[in-house]
Order: C-alpha cells, then sequence, then structure tokens
C-alpha cells in the first residue's frame, strides 16, 4: 500500500510537465542507500529538488513509548532526513552548478522550544525536531554552494493515512 501511494506521487509528478521521481529506501547504510541519490540522478539527468516527507508518528507520552517506536520514529525521521539529503547532495551541488537553483525540502515542524510541544510526546518531537535540525543547518552549511534547505509545515492538519489512524474520523473530519 505505502510503496503504490509513492509511485502514485512521482507520476503525479511527471504529470505535471516536470520530470521527477520518487526515491524510496530505508534507512540502514547499505551501498543501495548511499548510491541512491547518484542512481536516481543518472536516471533523471540530475537532481534539482529533494523532498523529505515520509515520517513516522506515535503521539504518545514517555510510559506509553515502547523503545520499538522510539527507534521507528528517529530512524525515519531525524536519520532519514539526514541520510536523503546527504545521498543528494553531490546531485544538487552539481545542479547549483549548472545554475539550477536545488532545493532541499523537508516538511518538519519550526524549532519551538516551549514544553506543550514536548510534554504530551517527546519521543515523536524529537525526531521531528531532528528532522528540522537537518534542514536548519543545511541552510547555512550549503549556503556558499548555492543550495537552498527550507522547512514546510503546514498550519491545519491534512487528511492522511496517518492523520486517520492516529485520531480516527473525528480528527480526519476535521483536516483538509
Amino acid at each position: 500500500m505505502q510503496r503504490r501511494r509513492v509511485e502514485t506521487s512521482g507520476g503525479g509528478i511527471s504529470e505535471g510537465g516536470v520530470r521527477g521521481g520518487v526515491g524510496q529506501w530505508e534507512s540502514g547504510e547499505g551501498a543501495e542507500v548511499v548510491d541512491a541519490g547518484g542512481k536516481g540522478g543518472a536516471s533523471l539527468g540530475g537532481i534539482d529538488v529533494r523532498v523529505k516527507d515520509a515520517s513516522a508518528s506515535s503521539l504518545s507520552g514517555t510510559l506509553a513509548t515502547d523503545m520499538k517506536s522510539y527507534d521507528l520514529m528517529n530512524q525515519i525521521n531525524a536519520r532519514g532526513t539526514y541520510l536523503s539529503g546527504r545521498c543528494c547532495l553531490p546531485q544538487l551541488k552539481r545542479s547549483a552548478e549548472a545554475g539550477r537553483n536545488p532545493h532541499i525540502l523537508t516538511l518538519s515542524p519550526p524549532l519551538d522550544m516551549r514544553p506543550k510541544w514536548f510534554a504530551p510526546h517527546v519521543a515523536y518531537s524529537m525526531a521531528k525536531y531532528g528532522m528540522s535540525l537537518c534542514t536548519l543547518a543545511w541552510a547555512e552549511e550549503f549556503r556558499k554552494d548555492g543550495i537552498a534547505a527550507n522547512a514546510l509545515w503546514p498550519r491545519t492538519l491534512i487528511a492522511t493515512a496517518a492523520i486517520q489512524m492516529i485520531g480516527g474520523s473525528e480528527m480526519a473530519n476535521k483536516a483538509r
């Protein structure tokens, strides 16, 4: 099911008149992961934008969050952001050299350190903020290379399968 949604998103990108593709890989350290950015760039003629949208969510308190959930959220959210950005950087640098205005876009929250964002679900917040920290660091680290890095965080709920799973029909009905 998840793979089908990913492929559908990639098809929508191409139908919009932009040559694009969708990369999906595990957040391990195998050679196939490290080479994913290069292979994707080679098949598309380069990478101009890396978008990281994948996320794992468990809006539960400390005692209700087991280590398997904690590790999964950090692997997909923070580590996956770092790894996918790192793998795409050589292609993004080539894009900058060609004057194509490359970007790293991550769907992650603004860095707000008020306790209200951590107390109800500290493990989830830490994992999501890890995504934001990568974006903040890359905006400065790769500025000199002509690569922009930005985060996008909607002000409203978006109707996704994750929202349905977390909050049921009531939450999904309030989403757009």
